[in-house]
């Protein structure tokens, strides 16, 4: 049996009663055409959901694609795009092939795009939203299938929906969250789940992940919100130890404005490693705090913080602590300064006492070449590439210039008096690149780029620059290819 869902454009809704298809002209309205010229335009017209002899379920969306010159359809064919989800060999195919991409998908009334697009279909088709009723009737159809294999309808509660859903049911429907944390565990302990798998996939889960005695509200989250179990995993290496406190944040796809999903778990040593440094660096100040403060009374904190992200000062204060190992080395700092750090921390107050601490007061231990050994002091010549060195170059009278050593980077930021020398190492692994803008011999802004975009653009001791100090670096900026907001 075949159902079909058609598509009501006067209440942008999808339902399963047939309505007067409106007007091209009326649909084209509600669309935002940008180029009158020439556009390709596809329009949803009917999702069909159907359970085919041969056990596949069958999703296809029947489009009207329309060629616009000069206000004028010159051309209307109508198309279908097809999802074939085959439970039996775990897996999900579709035309165009994009379809079964992991894409975020948000067009619902029409995609339009210029006739600089190579492949418009391929495109229109990779965006496209499924509806939710589309995608709950395709798994009711491949629960049934999976009730042959079990015994017993799968059942299901989590947030995840669209092609990703179906795509996670046919590969792991006893648990499509595993297939949501794929990425996250690697191949083999991803392969070793499915295999040892005896109809409770979380169990396996957390014996992979080395998780003991999880705790009954740790299911009940990931149930709904997988990625709570790598939240427990990360807050656990962090030094907490309390569910309750824990449990604060799960249901959350980020913290401290990384993706969650973009953390790799190590099989072998059995840790999670994260997405940036920010969150390795704060591991490590989070651990020396548990040490004089409960779990209760930094959590407040810390959930400010995983809700809000890290700024620019609480990034480089969580560089300054790791560089110099002062949870190793307290007495670096004078104690008012370790009392801040321990009752507030990374606030900017701090973090200019700290720069002032360190590079006024100890200047030999900014940079991880000179830690707690004798070691004699190693400066490091920098390796750029020619598009790097391109970038130096003079705008209107300023210079724009790289470090070339690690005893010119110390200069800078004594010059500045802030923490760039802390970023030696960042620079010697291509993490960022530190770029001092002046005018002869007077030093005006210290700015970093990562992957292409200014992250930071600070005056003397941090301070905000002056905005025609902003649109020199803006013209700069654009005549390199660099993208700049005027942070």
């Amino acid at each position: 049996m075949k159902t079909l869902f058609y598509y009501n454009a006067h209440e942008d809704i999808w339902q399963n009663n047939p309505c007067l298809q409106d007007s091209i002209e009326f649909r084209l309205n509600q669309l935002r055409i940008h180029d009158t010229r020439f556009s390709y335009v596809y329009l949803p017209m009917i999702w069909s959901v159907e359970l085919l002899p041969n056990r596949i379920v069958e999703v296809i969306l029947h489009t009207k694609c329309l060629t616009l010159q000069n206000h004028n359809i010159t051309n209307a064919v109508d198309k279908e795009w097809t999802i074939d989800c085959d439970f039996d060999n775990s897996m999900v195919q579709g035309w165009p092939i994009s379809l079964v991409r992991k894409a975020e998908r948000y067009w619902r009334n029409g995609y339009v795009c210029g006739a600089n697009i190579s492949f418009p279909e391929l495109l229109a088709a990779t965006y496209v939203d499924i509806p939710a009723a589309v995608v709950d009737l395709a798994i009711e159809y491949l629960k049934y299938i999976a009730k042959d294999k079990f015994g017993f309808f799968p059942s299901y509660l989590g947030n995840s929906h669209g092609l990703f859903h179906m795509i996670a049911f046919c590969e792991c429907p006893l648990d499509p969250n595993i297939y949501i944390l794929r990425d996250v565990l690697g191949n083999e302990p991803y392969r070793k789940i499915l295999k040892n798998v005896n109809f409770d996939c979380y169990k396996e889960l957390c014996n992979v992940l080395e998780i003991k005695n999880p705790p009954p509200s740790l299911r009940r989250a990931y149930v709904i919100n997988p990625e709570s179990i790598l939240i427990y995993l990360y807050f656990r290496q962090c030094g907490f130890h309390d569910i309750n406190i824990i449990r604060r944040f799960f249901y959350r796809e980020e913290i401290f404005s990384y993706k969650l999903l973009k953390m790799k778990y190590d099989y072998q040593l059995r840790i999670l490693r994260n997405v940036g440094y920010d969150l390795n660096n704060f591991q490590i100040y989070c651990r020396w705090l548990l040490r004089y403060r409960s779990e209760k009374d930094i959590a407040p904190r810390v959930l400010r913080w995983c809700n809000d992200g890290f700024n620019n000062v609480a990034s480089d204060t969580l560089r300054m602590f790791v560089a110099v190992h002062i949870d190793e080395n307290e007495d670096l700092i004078n104690h008012a300064l370790r009392r801040q750090l321990l009752n507030e921390g990374l606030s900017q107050e701090i973090h200019d006492t700290l720069v002032e601490e360190l590079f006024i007061t100890h200047p030999d231990v900014v940079d991880h070449f000179n830690m707690w050994n004798d070691k004699k002091y190693e400066n490091v010549s920098y390796k750029y590439r020619n598009k790097e060195l391109s970038l130096e170059n003079v705008v209107e009278g300023y210079s724009f210039n790289l470090p070339k050593e690690t005893k010119e980077l110390r200069k800078f930021g004594n010059v500045f008096h802030n923490c760039v020398a802390s970023y030696n190492s960042a620079i010697i692994r291509k993490e960022s690149l530190i770029f001092v803008m002046k005018k002869q011999e007077k030093y005006v802004a210290c700015i970093e780029i990562r992957q292409g975009r200014i992250t930071q653009a600070l005056g003397h001791c941090n301070q905000k620059l002056d905005m025609k100090y902003r649109n020199i670096i803006k013209i700069w900026a654009k005549k390199n290819n660099i993208i700049y907001g005027h942070l």
